[in-house]
């Protein structure tokens, strides 16, 4: 989000600057203009006419909707964070977001076991960037995958494909058929399996006990079950 912010924070300053000595070139009786050209080509970016306009009104336009960008990026920003926008300027914005990202990644890296004293938030971003490839190659380690000269990217790569062959190999003893299904439908397709062995086992246990399980939900066979159970151990016990 930062980062997202600091190239917010340069696009008025792109916007408005034209490096003049570029644009020697614009000598006498030349009908070609870079410096309009490239006004006129930031303007239409921002969606802007330039039709009959001088240079200094292109970049005044250019000026104001740079500004009104950049206020609109920050309240997303805010509102994603629940920051209160009305009345602020998008430098209490940007500062409050700031604010606001320095507590979350406190909080992270609290959580992680990492000290957070004086710590900015690039040096929080890095301390956490390096707790989660230390987690990451402990996971890879635990799967015998290769982590050696692997970025973060290529190592997650490696553990879903790790993962995914895990599930796979599990699904295909339980007699599910993973062709063409994701690690989300093979989890989902083992979940449903388990519920279902688990719904029969209580069935089974509920008509032992004499109970109904017709139009009854498997909470509600197991409540019965279960006072069913306590009836008959406290009468054991009398």
């Amino acid at each position: 989000m930062l980062k997202k912010l600091t190239g917010l924070a340069l696009v008025g300053a792109i916007a408005l600057t034209v490096p003049v000595a570029a644009f020697a070139a614009e000598t006498q009786g030349s009908t070609f203009h870079p410096l309009k050209q490239l006004l006129q080509e930031k303007a239409q970016a921002f969606g802007l006419s330039t039709d009959g306009k001088t240079n200094e009104q292109i970049k005044a336009d250019l000026k104001t909707a740079s500004a009104a960008k950049r206020i609109e990026h920050l309240n997303k920003a805010a509102a994603k964070l629940g920051i209160a926008t009305d009345g602020k300027t998008a430098e209490q914005l940007k500062a409050d977001i700031q604010a606001a990202v320095l507590v979350k990644l406190q909080a992270k890296a609290t959580k992680l076991g990492i000290s957070t004293d004086g710590k900015t938030n690039k040096e929080l971003k890095e301390a956490l960037k390096a707790a989660a490839q230390t987690k990451l190659q402990a996971k890879a380690s635990k799967l015998g995958v290769s982590t050696e000269g692997k970025t973060n990217k290529e190592i997650r790569e490696a553990l879903k494909a790790a993962e995914l062959s895990k599930l796979q190999a599990k699904a295909t003893a339980a007699g599910i058929a993973t062709d063409g299904k994701t690690a989300k439908e093979i989890r989902a397709a083992l979940k449903a399996g388990k519920d279902a062995k688990k719904s029969a086992a209580l069935n089974k246990k509920a008509e032992k006990l004499g109970i109904s399980t017709e139009g009854k939900t498997a909470e509600q066979v197991f409540a019965e079950v279960e006072s069913a159970l306590k009836a008959k151990w406290e009468k054991a016990a009398k």
